[in-house]
């Protein structure tokens, strides 16, 4: 891979409250239009009309299927016949990054209302498709791809947050195309809870007004094909959209539902994707994209972090508030204005926000269009966007010129020499106690393993400020601090260290507290504390509040393989120099609904047990001279993750991966996976019988045996496994762990023992 990899936008697809395409969506922007009416696809009915941005698909409109409609027909949009030409050339070359604040939420209305008709098959087989990997999988039915895919979610920032990690995987060389952007449903979910939070305005949404009352909810879809400019042919660099000029993630950590007042951790991520001269003077974009909810929180504190960032030439700079147009498209939002942003600049205008004016008095200097469009074509834009649990995203794109193809971008990676990245530090809290040692002695024990105790969770939380949030953030925080008291990690390392939370399936017991409140009080009583606990980025974003974490934080959810996911992530972030350090947390909590949804997945009886593992990711090399290298220990060396999905089985996604590692240099490496009902499958074909190549390199190991923790399952096994290695096997032999979800994902990381268990 070249080391200076420019990444750039092939193609564009967008589903909005305006229109199904790019192309009807930059015709409505030119007329000035609004596509927020009187919503008819929310579950229920709200007591006031305050409107919505839904988008017009065909069926039925209040069905539970919206997520996956919405994806599939931007898939539709964005893959030409050469595009799928090219994936069934090499199907595993190519990724899937897609962000989202509700993944097939929609879903868990319909299972609630299923069980409380008596029908519990429909209920469970409703449930089972509320997880991301159900939709995820849904998307893959439209391509053939088989290479990594994944969902993110970090709120309202999702969308950006996933296009940031899509660009990673491609410049570390994991894949070469990767579509990335994101979709959300409206959802009678998320309207009750934005309205129980008083945050929904009756009248319209005003960005910047001196009377704003609030957002309007929306849905939508969008996406980018993403690809590096290198690999792209004379034909396919004339049809270039965007040069991706910069990405960049920071956190809050000041509150769950509101932005900091001064939009310091907004700020941060705009100075990181700004462009600046030989004096390190702000060169000002041509147009800024607001996030703009039309909240009085948002508004003011986005505006101090456009002051902090851009200076004194923030007059100079048009800025465009377009969810006063489409309603806010929760985890689509960022990229679906961006690139309506950019469609609208290929047609040489700038499209416009609409409501009740500029507030004059307190924004002074924000050159907001309005009402009208302006004629010209932006070349550069920077686009924001923020979250609950205070996320905060920023990109920086250019209009494709010759000139910008042939300069290096502000992405451009470092080289990094020794690619391995150490695991030097993990936590845990389980059925088994507190404690890495805990597990490793209970998985030794073997046998049923007990109902988790909340009493592991005392000495390690703040009573005072945990006792209303739900167990997953709780079990995370206790596993990230038991990881903090077992290592020398101080407390400013600790605030710029980026955290990846996995989990599968969420906040159970609240999220399903809530909707049977929400089925039977209504959609106007939502209970506001319930539904802030019930985001799927619960995980990161109270972490982020426990640890006064203000650098990156994000959620991998929806499969059992989530922590697998952001090990890839984490890992080539490190490895290309933009981060340091990570920490990655995967936790589960256990629930009736979910046991018994699983246990229909699979057909065997499943018992979940609730727990979380966490791991602190840091390189084995310093990056350049001036940086010193981490005394803590090596507990695991990881050398490599690997990723396959296929949408048609479990199986098939097993046999695929399992082939993928038969290919591979497999100088005595072993094989191995957890004894695990899902990963059945995995023991399967690693034990089938294969050419002599193979059977002298490759190893079948005995499985690990562990309780089902859900996404915690693959990283309690690596650090069960690596200090409880078979007498057979020499403890320096790399060994793939390799991991399943029954949606059709399979996952595998290849490691060696660190020095000090090689030593032991």
């Amino acid at each position: 891979m070249n080391a200076l990899s420019t990444i750039v936008i092939t193609r564009i697809s967008v589903c909005t409250a305006l229109g199904n395409s790019l192309e009807e969506t930059v015709a409505a922007l030119r007329r000035n239009e609004v596509g927020i009416r009187t919503p008819c696809a929310l579950e229920q009915t709200p007591r006031i009309d305050a409107g919505a941005g839904e988008v017009a698909l065909c069926g039925e409109p209040r069905g539970a299927e919206r997520a996956e409609i919405l994806l599939a027909t931007a898939i539709d949009n964005l893959l030409t016949r050469e595009d799928h030409t090219a994936i069934a050339c090499a199907p595993h070359r190519w990724g899937i990054a897609l962000g989202t604040t509700l993944a097939g939420m929609r879903h868990c209305a319909a299972g609630v209302r299923a069980e409380n008709d008596g029908r519990m098959t429909d209920a469970e087989l409703a449930y089972a498709r509320s997880c991301a990997s159900s939709v995820l999988s849904s998307a893959l039915r439209r391509c053939a791809i088989t290479g990594p895919t994944m969902t993110v979610s970090c709120a309202c920032a999702s969308a950006l947050t996933a296009v940031s990690h899509a660009c990673t995987l491609l410049q570390a060389g994991e894949v070469d195309a990767v579509i990335a952007g994101g979709y959300d449903p409206i959802s009678e979910f998320v309207y009750g809870g934005f309205s129980a939070l008083q945050l929904v305005a009756a009248g319209p949404l005003s960005p910047f007004a001196k009377d704003r009352e609030g957002m309007k909810l929306g849905e939508g879809a969008a996406l980018f094909l993403l690809r590096r400019l290198v690999d792209l042919d004379e034909h396919e660099r004339a049809h270039i959209r965007g040069v991706i000029e910069a990405c960049a993630e920071t956190s809050d950590a000041h509150h769950l539902t509101q932005p900091h007042p001064q939009g310091i951790g907004a700020a941060r991520a705009l100075s990181q994707v700004l462009e600046y001269d030989g004096a390190h003077k702000v060169k000002p974009p041509d147009l800024i994209v607001a996030h703009a909810t039309g909240t009085a929180g948002n508004d003011s504190a986005e505006y101090e972090a456009y002051r902090a960032a851009v200076g004194s030439a923030l007059a100079t700079v048009p800025v465009v508030a377009l969810k006063s147009r489409f309603g806010h498209p929760l985890g689509a939002a960022g990229v679906l204005e961006l690139a309506s942003v950019i469609g609208c600049a290929e047609n040489d205008f700038i499209p416009s926000s609409i409501g009740r004016g500029r507030d004059a008095e307190a924004f002074p200097d924000l050159d907001l269009i309005e009402d009208a469009t302006r004629n010209g074509s932006v070349q550069s834009i920077v686009v924001l966007s923020a979250g609950f649990g205070g996320a905060n995203a920023a990109l920086r794109v250019s209009r494709a010129n010759e000139a910008r193809l042939e300069v290096s971008t502000t992405l451009a990676p470092r080289v990094v020499a020794d690619s391995t990245i150490r695991i030097t530090a993990a936590g845990a809290v389980s059925s088994a106690g507190r404690g890495v040692a805990a597990l490793r002695a209970r998985a030794r024990e073997g046998g049923i393993w007990p109902a988790f105790s909340e009493d592991t969770l005392t000495p390690l939380l703040d009573r005072t400020k945990s006792r209303r949030l739900a167990l997953l953030p709780r079990l995370m925080i206790g596993a990230v601090r038991d990881l903090i008291e077992s290592t020398n990690l101080t407390t400013d390392e600790l605030r710029s260290t980026p955290l990846i939370a996995a989990n599968w399936f969420g906040t159970a017991d609240y999220t399903e507290r809530y909707y049977r409140d929400l089925v039977r009080s209504g959609i106007d009583l939502a209970n506001p504390m319930l539904f802030a606990e019930s985001v799927p980025n619960i995980g990161s974003a109270q972490c982020s509040l426990a640890f006064g974490i203000d650098a990156s934080t994000l959620s991998v959810i929806g499969r059992r393989t989530a922590a697998l996911e952001a090990i890839m992530l984490a890992s080539a972030r490190i490895r290309l120099g933009t981060w340091t350090r990570a920490i990655v947390v995967a936790g589960e909590e256990t629930h009736p609904i979910v046991e018994r949804v699983l246990s229909r997945a699979i057909g065997a009886s499943i018992e979940l047990r609730s727990g979380a593992v966490a791991i602190l990711l840091e390189r084995a090399q310093p990056i350049a001279s001036d940086e010193t290298r981490s005394t803590r220990p090596t507990l695991l060396e990881i050398e490599h993750v690997l990723g396959v999905t296929c949408a048609r089985s479990p199986g098939t996604a097993a046999a695929k991966l399992c082939r993928r590692l038969r290919v591979a240099p497999l100088d005595g490496q072993t094989g191995q996976t957890t004894n695990s009902p899902f990963d059945h499958p995995l023991l399967r074909c690693l034990g089938r019988p294969c050419d002599a190549r193979f059977s002298r390199g490759f190893q079948r190991f005995p499985c690990i045996e562990l309780a089902e923790l859900g996404a915690a399952t693959p990283l309690a096994a690596l650090l069960v496994n690596n200090w409880s290695v078979a007498d057979s096997v020499p403890s320096s032999t790399p060994r793939w762990l390799c991991s399943n979800d029954p949606h059709g994902a399979s996952w595998a990381v290849l490691t060696r023992t660190g020095a000090i268990h090689n030593a032991s």
